[in-house]
Formats: C-alpha cells, structure tokens, sequence
C-alpha cells in the first residue's frame, strides 16, 4: 500500500510539474503573439513611411527639374541684361 501510495504521490508532483510547463508554455505564446502584432504594426508603419519618402523624392526632384529651368531662364535675362547693358554703353 505505501508503494502504492508513494507512486501515486510521484505521478501527483509529475503532474503538477506539467500543469506548471503548461501554463509557462501559454504565457509564452502569449508574448509571442504580442510581439508579432508589434512587428506587424512596425512593419506596416515602415511600409507607409517608404510610400511617404518615396512620394517626396518624387515631388523634390521635380521642384528640382523647375528651378533648374528657372534658374537657366534667369541667368538668360541676366546674360541679355549685361549685353544689352554693353551695347548701351558701346554707343
């Protein structure tokens, strides 16, 4: 009967142990999923920041091809105004 007794104490603290691994074991996946939603948020911001930057550059290298064209333009004004200037004073 103590054999038995015994036995049956050694499956009870067996048991015990597992319910313990199991319950470590769901608050593990727990944090697990945690931290996958927190990679997804992250991701999905980085995605729509590389959509952002992606729109600037676009928009910041065509305010560059204008200003390039602007500033031709104006050194044009400004080469006619030294020659007409020149002219003016040649006479």
């Amino acid at each position: 009967m103590t054999d038995l007794s015994d036995r049956l104490d050694r499956i009870d603290v067996k048991l015990d142990k597992l319910s313990e691994a199991v319950s470590q074991l769901a608050r593990i996946e727990e944090r697990i999923s945690h931290q996958n939603d927190n990679m997804n948020q992250l991701d999905s911001r980085l995605s729509e920041m590389e959509a952002r930057i992606r729109a600037l550059e676009l928009q910041g290298s065509s305010r560059g091809v204008l200003l390039a064209g602007i500033e031709r333009l104006g050194w044009l004004v400004v080469s006619a105004l030294i020659g007409l200037v020149a002219l003016f004073f040649r006479k």
